[in-house]
């Protein structure tokens, strides 16, 4: 009765872990794995065995890194230069911070900066603001891509319970 209580109380713990992962400073995938891991702790491993548990540190690590590699890539890709994701970085942890509205402050922060660090590196609008339109849109996917893996550790969980 205890274990399917607790199991129930995970569960809800990582539903709320993954909405409250939409906050740019709330780790999802990082919450997420968290609550497995304790949850695997107090029943001895009993239900999510250590397979489970190296999957879900796997997909933990992959999520939790999302916003660094996704935007990074996506800018490399798209023809961004080094100044660009440095400014897009640089920006992201300002405006989180300077501008507390959610998602809103991190977003801006992220294409001023992008935009900011190109403009003078190249001295030209054109090229700035596609670095910037470039990072916005590596931090969006970035952001669905983190729900994405926080889910995926949630569905491991649930399918170690019910094998």
């Amino acid at each position: 009765m205890i274990e399917s209580l607790l199991s129930v109380l995970a569960v809800i713990l990582m539903i709320a872990a993954i909405a409250a992962s939409i906050l740019p400073v709330v780790p999802g995938p990082a919450l997420v794995w968290v609550i497995g891991l304790i949850y695997a702790l107090l029943t001895g491993f009993q239900q999510v065995t250590a397979l489970s548990l190296i999957v879900m540190t796997a997909l933990m690590i992959l999520g939790s890194t999302t916003g660094w590699w996704m935007q990074a890539l996506g800018m490399r890709a798209q023809g961004g230069s080094t100044m660009s994701i440095i400014g897009a970085l640089i920006g992201g942890l300002v405006g989180t911070f300077a501008i507390p509205i959610p998602i809103a402050g991190t977003l801006i922060g992220i294409v001023g900066g992008a935009l900011g660090f190109e403009f003078l590196r190249v001295r030209q609008l054109r090229p700035a603001l596609r670095s910037g339109t470039t990072a916005a849109t590596g931090y969006v996917l970035g952001v669905l891509v983190e729900g994405g893996i926080s889910l995926l550790i949630l569905v491991v969980f649930v399918l170690s319970l019910l094998l």
